[in-house]
């Protein structure tokens, strides 16, 4: 399983972040696109039934199923009990009700910064790395807010059900290792990754090979206090993607001496 990568520290001045701004969202936008373009071109090898069978209300068996089953539940019971207070025995019919969607979410996370008066709590999110979910249902952010209210869990259902979701995809995914070349060839690298809101639940992530960055806490903290929104996006380093490789070409060049 991946660690989560945190992004490193650049500089940067006031004046320059309204230009890093503009440049992060067109980038954003233009991954997020080829993104759900190529998710939608290879759905089928990403739908619940493909591993689990008439598990998952399909017509056919599928081989491993019962394995894929087993290897759920130990999962499942492994899961610390909180915030993950559910039931102890893992229901099969569960996985009926796993979505056929395939739901995209920005990959969001909390940092505390220092300001000259106080410390505050930040969301920030990553421009260039989404969670990959089955839906409908409770997305990662969703779920989070619900499993901090500690004494609400009205939703304790559907809460249920975004963790298996969440184990399924994760299991189809680590079987999945042609799924996740072609998607390495594309610039996106999919692993499955810890978020500090889930207590160790591994999410199926999607990051683009595309580098990002954030300023300094006191830049973050000026931005977020003239927006007056405590939230903040990770800055894509264009210097970084001036230095990207291509490793198609290495490949091919390391075929036929002397190309390069």
């Amino acid at each position: 399983m991946a660690e989560i990568s945190l992004s490193p520290t650049k500089n940067l001045s006031f004046e320059q972040l309204a230009a890093a701004r503009k440049s992060t969202q067109a980038v954003s936008d233009f991954l997020e696109k080829r993104l759900l373009v190529y998710l939608d071109t290879l759905r089928s090898l990403l739908m619940p039934e493909r591993l689990l069978g008439k598990l998952a209300g399909s017509k056919f068996d599928v081989p491993g199923a019962d394995k894929v089953l087993t290897e759920l539940q130990d999962n499942y019971r492994r899961l610390p009990g909180k915030p993950f207070d559910f039931p102890k025995e893992f229901e099969t019919d569960w996985l009926v009700e796993v979505g056929a969607k395939l739901d995209v979410q920005r990959w969001e996370y909390s940092r505390e910064i220092s300001t000259e008066s106080t410390k505050r709590t930040i969301l920030i999110t990553s421009p260039t790395r989404w969670i990959l979910a089955y839906g409908p249902g409770y997305s990662a952010s969703q779920a989070f807010q619900e499993f901090a209210r500690r004494q609400d869990r009205r939703g304790i259902d559907q809460l249920r059900q975004f963790v298996v979701n969440t184990l399924v995809m994760q299991a189809l995914i680590a079987r999945s290792g042609g799924l996740s070349s072609i998607l390495a060839e594309l610039r996106y690298n999919v692993a499955a990754q810890t978020h500090p809101g889930f207590n160790g639940l591994p999410l199926v992530v999607i990051q683009s090979q595309i580098p990002t960055f954030l300023p300094p806490e006191p830049l973050i903290a000026a931005a977020t206090e003239l927006s007056g929104v405590n939230a903040f996006i990770e800055l894509v380093d264009v210097e970084a993607i001036r230095e990207l490789s291509d490793p198609f070409k290495q490949r091919i060049s390391q075929l036929i001496p002397g190309l390069l």
